[in-house]
């Protein structure tokens, strides 16, 4: 079983997030369970959801305390992710410009950038939860057909366009990378 945790603020759409990425998996005909934790509702407050991918049927159902993958929609959320717990293998992908300072194997995009491009900005704030599914998607091996007929499923018309672009465009050029230096 592959288990996913997904940290963001509120109102960057990280259950929106998850919900794609379980819906792109059970189309590749895998069993699927999201998770969505809400602690303070409000926007901004940090906020986690779990995905967990499985050929098998999924009986687990607690929280996410050791995943597989972190997945930070910003770099400033990696304290707040590592301190929920992780495997020992776990991999980080994150929405960063440069490697993140642990020596976890990680991921990187740059998501802002990606959705800023795309014009995927709403109140001002640049909306990452696409590019970073399109990242998940690759690091995961789910193919990029699979994930555009879910964004398919999710929008149309004007609003489909830019979700296919970002996540085209984060799903070739997400990037693995060496772990950066270690906090002193």
């Amino acid at each position: 079983m592959q288990e996913i945790r997904i940290h963001g603020r509120g109102g960057q759409g990280v259950v929106t997030l998850g919900e794609l990425l379980a819906k792109s998996a059970i189309k590749m005909g895998k069993e699927a369970q999201t998770l969505p934790f809400f602690g303070v509702e409000r926007r901004g407050a940090a906020v986690k959801a779990a995905v967990r991918i499985d050929d098998t049927p999924i009986k687990v159902r607690s929280q996410s305390y050791k995943p597989d993958y972190l997945v930070l929609l910003h770099e400033n959320l990696l304290e707040i992710a590592l301190a929920g717990g992780k495997a020992d293998h776990a991999e980080i992908i994150a929405n960063a410009g440069q490697p993140l300072p642990v020596e976890d194997k990680q991921w990187i995009v740059s998501a802002t950038d990606i959705a800023i491009k795309n014009g995927q900005v709403v109140g001002g704030e640049p909306f990452v939860n696409v590019p970073v599914l399109g990242a998940i998607c690759r690091v995961l091996g789910i193919p990029f057909e699979v994930l555009e007929e879910t964004l398919g499923e999710q929008w149309t018309g004007a609003k489909l366009t830019p979700n296919i672009a970002t996540a085209r465009e984060a799903y070739d050029t997400v990037r693995e990378v060496e772990g950066g230096p270690q906090h002193g």
